[in-house]
């Protein structure tokens, strides 16, 4: 079961929502590209990370930083009873929050007080103990409302960043580097410095996204539909996308749909 929650007003610039994930399952989950950056924290029994890469698996820390994702280059193992409170974050939310640049921490994940402080332990502790979602997200509403002093303004790349997303992937960039007012090179620098992932792979990310998204919202829909609705050449070009961020078709997607989607809506 998947509760999504909104932050406090004052956060939406930074944190996009708080997902609780509660489920028992032995299973295999695939995790493919995604543009979203997130501290996740588990309380149940911790899953397993496999790397496609031949390294030994992972056993998850209680506090995780996951940064976002170009390819799919892991799965998860998820045994018994797993529960995990998550805050995901706005394209620029995290590093602006914590001055972090997002090209640290793409296709990464790292324990997360070793990357963001001590804090983030006291933070699980806090959390582990709450009697509910609702008691959560007040916890981590207040924690992440009293950093908001400490950082800058948004900046331009987060600006085009959620002009990428408004507009489901499917945008010129440059129309971006022209509401920029900067160059070119200096613009993908910035972007990549930022969010991690070069300008035309973060819009090819989120039109992927969408694509899982109105697929899970809309079963009723076929591809082809789905890939005209999105601006896809046609749907070999969807599919080539699918396979290009995922590893897999569509299809082989669809039973994960409702759990890859959820965090990016």
């Amino acid at each position: 079961m998947l509760r999504p929650a909104e932050p406090a007003d004052p956060l939406k610039p930074f944190v996009r929502k708080y997902v609780q994930l509660e489920v028992s399952a032995v299973d295999l989950c695939p995790v493919p590209a995604r543009s979203i950056t997130c501290i996740e924290f588990t309380f149940g029994n911790p899953y397993r990370i496999h790397r496609f890469d031949g390294s030994p698996v992972e056993t998850t820390y209680p506090a995780i930083l996951i940064g976002a994702k170009t390819q799919n280059r892991i799965r998860l193992e998820l045994r018994g009873r797993v529960e995990t409170f998550a805050i995901f974050f706005q394209p620029t939310g995290l590093q602006r929050l914590f001055s972090l640049p997002g090209n640290l921490i793409v296709d990464e994940h790292y324990e997360a007080h070793t990357v963001l402080g001590s804090a983030m332990t006291s933070l699980y502790l806090r959390l582990s103990e709450a009697k509910s979602f609702c008691k959560r997200v007040q916890i981590a509403d207040t924690y992440f409302t009293q950093r908001i002093p400490r950082v800058c303004s948004r900046s331009l790349v987060d600006a085009a960043a959620r002009d990428i997303i408004w507009r489901q992937g499917h945008i010129r960039i440059s129309q971006l580097v022209s509401h920029s007012g900067i160059g070119l090179r200096q613009f993908e620098r910035r972007f990549v410095h930022d969010i991690g992932i070069g300008p035309k792979q973060y819009a090819r990310i989120i039109r992927f996204e969408a694509a899982m998204r109105k697929k899970a919202e809309f079963p009723g829909l076929n591809w082809t539909q789905i890939a005209h609705q999105l601006d896809y050449h046609d749907q070999m070009h969807m599919v080539h996308d699918f396979r290009s961020l995922s590893g897999g078709s569509p299809t082989s997607l669809a039973p994960y749909f409702d759990f890859l989607s959820s965090p990016t809506a």
